[in-house]
Protein backbone atom coordinates (compact mmCIF):
# COMPACT_ATOMS: atom_id res chain seq x y z
CA UNK A 1 0.00 0.00 0.00
CA UNK A 2 1.29 3.41 -0.56
CA UNK A 3 2.54 5.46 2.01
CA UNK A 4 0.46 8.89 1.86
CA UNK A 5 0.92 12.34 4.53
CA UNK A 6 -2.31 13.34 4.14
CA UNK A 7 -1.60 16.48 5.97
CA UNK A 8 1.45 17.72 3.82
CA UNK A 9 1.32 16.09 0.73
CA UNK A 10 -1.88 16.16 -0.94
CA UNK A 11 -0.65 16.86 -4.11
CA UNK A 12 0.93 13.30 -3.66
CA UNK A 13 -2.98 12.26 -3.03
CA UNK A 14 -3.59 13.67 -6.50
CA UNK A 15 -0.87 12.18 -8.08
CA UNK A 16 -1.35 8.85 -7.07
CA UNK A 17 -4.79 8.68 -8.04
CA UNK A 18 -6.41 8.68 -4.77
CA UNK A 19 -9.72 10.38 -4.74
CA UNK A 20 -10.89 12.86 -2.09
CA UNK A 21 -14.27 12.77 -0.48
CA UNK A 22 -15.67 16.03 0.34
CA UNK A 23 -17.71 16.59 3.04
CA UNK A 24 -21.08 17.53 2.20
CA UNK A 25 -22.56 18.20 5.50
CA UNK A 26 -21.80 17.27 9.38
CA UNK A 27 -24.80 14.95 10.08
CA UNK A 28 -23.25 12.73 12.56
CA UNK A 29 -20.58 13.36 15.48
CA UNK A 30 -18.92 9.77 16.64
CA UNK A 31 -17.60 10.05 19.97
CA UNK A 32 -15.05 7.49 20.91
CA UNK A 33 -16.32 7.57 24.81
CA UNK A 34 -14.56 4.36 25.82
CA UNK A 35 -11.17 5.04 24.12
CA UNK A 36 -9.30 1.53 23.54
CA UNK A 37 -10.37 0.30 26.66
CA UNK A 38 -12.60 -2.99 26.45
CA UNK A 39 -13.10 -6.16 29.29
CA UNK A 40 -12.81 -8.46 26.05
CA UNK A 41 -10.20 -8.85 23.49
CA UNK A 42 -11.67 -10.06 20.42
CA UNK A 43 -9.94 -11.82 17.57
CA UNK A 44 -10.86 -9.35 14.86
CA UNK A 45 -11.01 -5.82 15.97
CA UNK A 46 -9.94 -3.94 14.09
CA UNK A 47 -8.08 -1.06 16.37
CA UNK A 48 -6.95 -3.96 19.24
CA UNK A 49 -9.51 -2.81 22.01
CA UNK A 50 -8.62 -4.74 25.50
CA UNK A 51 -8.15 -4.34 29.28
CA UNK A 52 -4.60 -3.01 29.00
CA UNK A 53 -5.14 -1.04 25.34
CA UNK A 54 -4.30 2.71 26.50
CA UNK A 55 -3.71 4.23 23.12
CA UNK A 56 -6.95 6.40 23.56
CA UNK A 57 -7.95 7.05 26.41
CA UNK A 58 -11.57 7.33 27.69
CA UNK A 59 -13.24 10.75 27.01
CA UNK A 60 -14.45 12.58 30.29
CA UNK A 61 -18.28 14.28 30.88
CA UNK A 62 -16.06 17.43 30.27
CA UNK A 63 -14.59 16.19 27.40
CA UNK A 64 -18.08 14.94 25.56
CA UNK A 65 -19.50 18.14 26.57
CA UNK A 66 -17.23 20.55 24.32
CA UNK A 67 -17.51 18.45 21.62
CA UNK A 68 -21.08 18.71 21.70
CA UNK A 69 -20.98 22.47 22.03
CA UNK A 70 -19.07 22.63 19.10
CA UNK A 71 -20.83 20.42 16.95
CA UNK A 72 -24.33 22.07 18.10
CA UNK A 73 -22.88 25.37 15.98
CA UNK A 74 -21.86 22.65 13.32
CA UNK A 75 -25.31 20.95 12.83
CA UNK A 76 -24.67 17.65 13.29
CA UNK A 77 -27.71 16.20 13.81
CA UNK A 78 -26.96 12.54 15.39
CA UNK A 79 -24.34 10.89 17.79
CA UNK A 80 -22.78 7.94 18.17
CA UNK A 81 -20.60 6.83 21.05
CA UNK A 82 -18.06 3.61 20.96
CA UNK A 83 -14.84 2.23 22.32
CA UNK A 84 -13.43 0.17 23.69
CA UNK A 85 -16.48 -0.86 25.96
CA UNK A 86 -18.16 2.23 26.64
CA UNK A 87 -19.62 1.18 30.00
CA UNK A 88 -16.10 0.78 31.26
CA UNK A 89 -16.52 4.75 31.59
CA UNK A 90 -16.91 5.91 35.08
CA UNK A 91 -19.10 9.03 33.82
CA UNK A 92 -21.39 7.21 31.22
CA UNK A 93 -24.45 7.50 32.49
CA UNK A 94 -23.40 11.21 32.78
CA UNK A 95 -22.27 11.21 29.53
CA UNK A 96 -25.35 9.53 27.98
CA UNK A 97 -27.50 12.11 29.72
CA UNK A 98 -25.89 14.84 28.05
CA UNK A 99 -25.44 13.99 24.81
CA UNK A 100 -28.98 13.30 24.33
CA UNK A 101 -30.03 17.25 25.41
CA UNK A 102 -28.23 17.73 22.12
CA UNK A 103 -29.73 14.85 20.07
CA UNK A 104 -30.89 10.72 19.12
CA UNK A 105 -28.15 8.66 20.37
CA UNK A 106 -26.94 5.18 19.20
CA UNK A 107 -24.82 3.19 21.71
CA UNK A 108 -22.09 0.84 20.82
CA UNK A 109 -21.52 -2.07 23.12
CA UNK A 110 -20.77 -5.45 23.86
CA UNK A 111 -23.36 -5.64 26.02
CA UNK A 112 -21.66 -7.94 28.46
CA UNK A 113 -21.59 -5.28 31.51
CA UNK A 114 -25.41 -4.40 31.06
CA UNK A 115 -26.92 -5.54 34.44
CA UNK A 116 -30.47 -5.24 35.17
CA UNK A 117 -29.58 -2.28 37.59
CA UNK A 118 -27.80 -0.30 35.07
CA UNK A 119 -30.85 -1.25 32.43
CA UNK A 120 -32.99 0.22 34.49
CA UNK A 121 -31.08 3.73 34.79
CA UNK A 122 -30.57 3.65 31.15
CA UNK A 123 -34.66 3.82 31.01
CA UNK A 124 -34.77 6.41 33.65
CA UNK A 125 -32.08 8.60 31.02
CA UNK A 126 -34.32 7.39 28.37
CA UNK A 127 -37.78 8.77 30.15
CA UNK A 128 -36.04 11.93 30.53
CA UNK A 129 -35.01 12.96 27.16
CA UNK A 130 -37.21 13.93 24.00
CA UNK A 131 -34.45 12.40 21.81
CA UNK A 132 -34.20 8.35 21.42
CA UNK A 133 -31.25 6.59 22.79
CA UNK A 134 -30.65 3.22 20.89
CA UNK A 135 -28.04 0.15 21.51
CA UNK A 136 -26.03 -2.07 19.30
CA UNK A 137 -24.78 -4.97 21.03
CA UNK A 138 -22.18 -6.80 19.49
CA UNK A 139 -21.31 -10.77 18.68
CA UNK A 140 -19.93 -13.00 16.34
CA UNK A 141 -22.44 -15.91 16.14
CA UNK A 142 -25.71 -17.19 17.47
CA UNK A 143 -23.87 -20.18 18.57
CA UNK A 144 -22.01 -19.77 21.78
CA UNK A 145 -18.46 -22.03 21.09
CA UNK A 146 -18.05 -20.26 17.78
CA UNK A 147 -19.41 -16.71 19.37
CA UNK A 148 -16.40 -17.54 22.28
CA UNK A 149 -13.89 -18.36 19.94
CA UNK A 150 -13.63 -14.74 18.70
CA UNK A 151 -15.17 -13.15 21.66
CA UNK A 152 -14.01 -14.79 24.68
CA UNK A 153 -15.15 -17.50 26.79
CA UNK A 154 -18.74 -16.74 28.35
CA UNK A 155 -18.64 -13.40 26.65
CA UNK A 156 -21.91 -15.21 24.75
CA UNK A 157 -24.19 -15.74 27.92
CA UNK A 158 -23.01 -12.32 29.22
CA UNK A 159 -24.39 -10.47 25.99
CA UNK A 160 -27.52 -12.32 25.82
CA UNK A 161 -27.89 -11.45 29.26
CA UNK A 162 -26.98 -7.66 28.32
CA UNK A 163 -29.35 -8.40 25.50
CA UNK A 164 -32.72 -9.63 28.01
CA UNK A 165 -31.68 -6.41 30.36
CA UNK A 166 -32.19 -3.87 27.96
CA UNK A 167 -35.31 -5.91 26.52
CA UNK A 168 -37.02 -6.00 29.74
CA UNK A 169 -36.49 -2.04 30.07
CA UNK A 170 -38.19 -1.77 26.93
CA UNK A 171 -34.96 -1.28 24.43
CA UNK A 172 -35.04 -3.26 21.35
CA UNK A 173 -31.10 -4.02 20.82
CA UNK A 174 -30.04 -4.15 17.26
CA UNK A 175 -27.55 -7.07 16.99
CA UNK A 176 -24.07 -5.77 15.05
CA UNK A 177 -22.10 -8.82 13.66
CA UNK A 178 -18.89 -9.17 11.69
CA UNK A 179 -19.40 -11.12 8.49
CA UNK A 180 -17.49 -14.15 8.47
CA UNK A 181 -19.47 -16.05 5.87
CA UNK A 182 -19.75 -16.00 1.93
CA UNK A 183 -22.00 -13.59 0.89
CA UNK A 184 -24.14 -15.85 -1.22
CA UNK A 185 -25.43 -17.06 2.45
CA UNK A 186 -25.99 -13.23 3.78
CA UNK A 187 -30.05 -13.37 3.79
CA UNK A 188 -29.93 -16.71 5.01
CA UNK A 189 -27.51 -15.46 7.97
CA UNK A 190 -29.38 -12.43 8.72
CA UNK A 191 -32.49 -14.63 9.00
CA UNK A 192 -30.92 -16.55 11.28
CA UNK A 193 -29.42 -13.80 13.95
CA UNK A 194 -32.94 -12.64 13.75
CA UNK A 195 -34.49 -15.78 14.99
CA UNK A 196 -31.99 -15.55 17.62
CA UNK A 197 -33.11 -12.22 18.42
CA UNK A 198 -36.54 -13.88 18.51
CA UNK A 199 -35.62 -16.15 20.88
CA UNK A 200 -34.27 -13.43 23.67
CA UNK A 201 -38.29 -11.98 23.32
CA UNK A 202 -36.83 -9.14 21.17
CA UNK A 203 -40.13 -8.27 19.17
CA UNK A 204 -38.50 -6.25 16.61
CA UNK A 205 -35.26 -7.83 15.72
CA UNK A 206 -32.82 -6.19 13.89
CA UNK A 207 -28.92 -6.66 12.44
CA UNK A 208 -26.43 -4.62 11.62
CA UNK A 209 -23.54 -6.50 9.49
CA UNK A 210 -20.72 -5.32 9.15
CA UNK A 211 -17.24 -6.05 6.80
CA UNK A 212 -14.32 -7.53 8.26
CA UNK A 213 -11.68 -4.43 8.23
CA UNK A 214 -7.80 -5.79 7.78
CA UNK A 215 -6.51 -4.11 10.45
CA UNK A 216 -5.33 -4.37 14.26
CA UNK A 217 -6.24 -8.12 15.57
CA UNK A 218 -8.15 -9.67 12.27
CA UNK A 219 -4.68 -8.71 9.95
CA UNK A 220 -2.83 -10.52 13.10
CA UNK A 221 -4.58 -13.22 12.66
CA UNK A 222 -5.43 -13.26 9.27
CA UNK A 223 -3.86 -11.39 7.01
CA UNK A 224 -2.96 -7.62 5.64
CA UNK A 225 -4.61 -5.43 2.65
CA UNK A 226 -2.74 -6.33 -0.63
CA UNK A 227 -0.74 -3.82 -2.59
CA UNK A 228 -4.01 -3.73 -4.78
CA UNK A 229 -6.32 -3.25 -2.29
CA UNK A 230 -6.64 0.61 -2.50
CA UNK A 231 -9.24 3.04 -3.93
CA UNK A 232 -9.04 4.94 -7.43
CA UNK A 233 -10.46 7.75 -9.16
CA UNK A 234 -11.81 4.14 -11.48
CA UNK A 235 -13.81 2.96 -8.73
CA UNK A 236 -16.10 5.90 -8.55
CA UNK A 237 -16.63 5.83 -12.19
CA UNK A 238 -20.24 4.37 -11.74
CA UNK A 239 -20.59 5.31 -7.71
CA UNK A 240 -21.43 8.41 -5.91
CA UNK A 241 -18.32 9.16 -3.20
CA UNK A 242 -20.66 11.00 -1.27
CA UNK A 243 -22.60 7.98 -0.32
CA UNK A 244 -19.22 7.08 1.59
CA UNK A 245 -20.21 7.78 5.37
CA UNK A 246 -16.69 10.23 5.33
CA UNK A 247 -18.83 12.57 3.53
CA UNK A 248 -21.45 13.29 6.55
CA UNK A 249 -19.54 12.29 9.84
CA UNK A 250 -16.55 12.64 11.73
CA UNK A 251 -15.01 10.90 14.73
CA UNK A 252 -13.88 12.76 17.88
CA UNK A 253 -11.46 11.25 20.39
CA UNK A 254 -10.05 12.47 23.70
CA UNK A 255 -6.66 13.27 21.72
CA UNK A 256 -8.46 14.82 18.42
CA UNK A 257 -10.83 14.30 15.40
CA UNK A 258 -10.30 12.04 12.99
CA UNK A 259 -12.10 11.36 9.71
CA UNK A 260 -14.04 8.10 10.84
CA UNK A 261 -14.27 5.29 13.30
CA UNK A 262 -12.05 3.06 11.55
CA UNK A 263 -8.95 4.79 11.58
CA UNK A 264 -8.69 6.19 14.93
CA UNK A 265 -5.24 3.81 15.22
CA UNK A 266 -4.25 5.64 12.44
CA UNK A 267 -2.16 8.89 13.04
CA UNK A 268 -2.62 10.09 9.24
CA UNK A 269 -6.63 10.18 9.85
CA UNK A 270 -6.58 12.57 12.58
CA UNK A 271 -7.37 15.72 10.52
CA UNK A 272 -7.57 18.48 13.81
CA UNK A 273 -7.82 19.22 17.24
CA UNK A 274 -11.62 20.15 16.71
CA UNK A 275 -14.57 19.22 14.50
CA UNK A 276 -14.09 22.63 12.65
CA UNK A 277 -10.87 22.28 11.66
CA UNK A 278 -11.49 18.65 9.81
CA UNK A 279 -14.64 20.50 7.50
CA UNK A 280 -12.34 19.96 4.48
CA UNK A 281 -12.49 16.88 1.93
CA UNK A 282 -10.50 13.75 3.18
CA UNK A 283 -7.72 11.89 0.92
CA UNK A 284 -8.30 8.05 0.57
CA UNK A 285 -5.43 6.89 0.78
CA UNK A 286 -5.52 4.06 3.27
CA UNK A 287 -6.97 0.58 1.90
CA UNK A 288 -9.64 -0.02 4.63
CA UNK A 289 -11.45 2.87 2.40
CA UNK A 290 -11.39 0.15 -0.09
CA UNK A 291 -13.47 -1.98 2.34
CA UNK A 292 -15.78 0.88 2.52
CA UNK A 293 -16.12 1.51 -1.64
CA UNK A 294 -16.34 -2.67 -2.53
CA UNK A 295 -18.83 -3.59 0.34
CA UNK A 296 -20.89 0.05 0.52
CA UNK A 297 -20.16 0.23 4.15
CA UNK A 298 -21.94 2.74 6.73
CA UNK A 299 -20.86 2.40 10.17
CA UNK A 300 -24.14 4.20 11.11
CA UNK A 301 -27.27 1.90 12.28
CA UNK A 302 -29.45 2.92 9.67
Amino acid sequence: MHSVDINSKRYEVKKLGFPEVPLVKLDTLWLQVGGTLCNLQCRHCFISCGPQNHTHEMMSLKEVRERLLESKNLGVKDYYITGGEVFMNPEIFEILATILEFGPLDVLTNGTLITSEKAARLREIQNNSSHELQFRVSMESFEEKLNDQTRGDNSFSKAIKGISNLNSFGFSPILTVTRNWDEAKEAEMEENFKKFLRSLNISHPRVKILPGFLLGQLAINTRNYSDNEYVTEKCFENYDITNLQCSTSRMATKTGVYVCPILVDNDKAKMGDTIEETLRPFPLAHSACYTCRITGMTCKSE
